[in-house]
Parts: C-alpha cells; sequence; structure tokens
C-alpha cells in the first residue's frame, strides 16, 4: 500500500468518525455545533509558548506527509515571496494558459504574472476552457499534517474545477491553518455553510487498469503547495 493509499483510508475511517457526532444529536432538530478553539499561537518572555512550538511541529509534520504522497512544497514568507515562487512554478512548468480562483489571495499573486501569462478567472470559464488551461490556482482553507491533506471549501472560494480539472494545480495555505487531524479540520469547517468539502491528497492517482498505478488521470498529475508563512 503506498503512502497516498494509507492517507486515503485513514481520511475516509476520520470522516465516519467524526461526521456522526456533528451530524443531529440524538432527539434533536439541530446540528451539534463544535465549540472548538484552536487558539492563537503567542510567545512568552522565555520563548515560544507550548501552542506555538506544537503548530510548528504540525507544520514540519504536513511537509513531510505532503512529500511522502508526491505533492511538491515550497515555504514562503509573505506575499511577495509567494509572488515570487508561484512565478518559478509556472515558468518552470511551461505555462501559457493559467485558471485563477476567485480567492483575493490568489488573484493578487497572480496579477503581475499578467503581461507574461493568459490568466483567466476561473468562474467566468466553461468546462471546455478550462480543461485548456495548463495550472489551476487556489488557496486552500485548511492543511491537515497527518496525511499531508488539503481542504478546500466551496462556501470561501470557487475552486472546486480549478482543483481538479487542469493537469497542474497550484494551492497557497497558511502556516496558522494546519490542523493536526482530520478531526480536527471538521470542527473548524463552516458547518451548513459548504455545499462541497474538497480533500485533496496528493497527485490523483488510480490502479483501475490492470492494478497499474497511474498518475493524473482523475486529476492533476502534480499538485504544489505554497505554504505561507504570515507574520
Amino acid at each position: 500500500m503506498t503512502d497516498s493509499d494509507a492517507a486515503r483510508r485513514e481520511i475516509l475511517r476520520a470522516v465516519r468518525e467524526n461526521l456522526k457526532p456533528r451530524g443531529i444529536a440524538p432527539g434533536s432538530a439541530e446540528p451539534v455545533q463544535s465549540t472548538a478553539d484552536p487558539g492563537p499561537a503567542t510567545e512568552g518572555p522565555q520563548g515560544p509558548t507550548k501552542s506555538f512550538r506544537a503548530a510548528r511541529g504540525s507544520t514540519a509534520r504536513f511537509t513531510e506527509r505532503l512529500a511522502a504522497v508526491g505533492a511538491h512544497c515550497t515555504v514562503v514568507s509573505g506575499e511577495a515571496e509567494a509572488a515570487g515562487a508561484l512565478a518559478g512554478i509556472l515558468s518552470g512548468a511551461g505555462a501559457r494558459r493559467v485558471a485563477g480562483s476567485d480567492a483575493p489571495l490568489a488573484q493578487r499573486l497572480l496579477r503581475p504574472l499578467g503581461d507574461r501569462l493568459e490568466i483567466a478567472a476561473g468562474e467566468s470559464l466553461s468546462r471546455d476552457e478550462l480543461f485548456a488551461c495548463d495550472v489551476g490556482v487556489t488557496t486552500a482553507q485548511w492543511g491537515i499534517a497527518e496525511t499531508g491533506t488539503l481542504v478546500l471549501e466551496s462556501a470561501r472560494e470557487r475552486s472546486r474545477l480549478l482543483s481538479l480539472v487542469p493537469p497542474i494545480h497550484v494551492a497557497v495555505l497558511s502556516t496558522r491553518c494546519i490542523c493536526e487531524s482530520l478531526g480536527d479540520a471538521l470542527a473548524r469547517v463552516r458547518q451548513g455553510a459548504s455545499h462541497a468539502i474538497t480533500f485533496i491528497t496528493g497527485p490523483s492517482r488510480t490502479s483501475d487498469i490492470e492494478l497499474t498505478l497511474v498518475v493524473g488521470v482523475h486529476g492533476p498529475q502534480t499538485v504544489h503547495v505554497l505554504l505561507l508563512e504570515e507574520t
């Protein structure tokens, strides 16, 4: 079993465990509301506090799991560095046509590249036009450290097709949005607001044909994550 297969199995197991408590409570017509509050990372007079160190540990585990499932990760400090890293990824891939989501951050990172590339707003493209794009650029609302999984919420961004159709997907994720487990991520998802939640664990993989592993048949062949360290 590959690391990617193991991650997907873990996601399915955690979904089964976490969706029941977050559904309708016995004898009640109202959804159970999560009270989980991750709290801010802080720094005390003796250096980083426990919550800050835990956040750094989650980030390290997330990047390790990303590599294990075949995704690429670039850690950047601030939007200027993120824009430069994105330009390098697109140039290295030989991209000509890029679809960007409606997330303000994605639009800001793509704006300086408009004189070199054809930048299209993803929500305005037909499916045929989207299939003609080389890269889809989105943000991710959450990352899951234990599996290296990206979580995209439809209520926050129109990104589902952009993350699935082009052969290359670039996702921008803040280090502040990395959760330790799927249960932690589900506790932070906007309940009832997102009609679709997309989980992405590395490039698309399938072994449907003669049990031969093929990458990129049902989704992107390549996944890049720009991990944004925000000050």
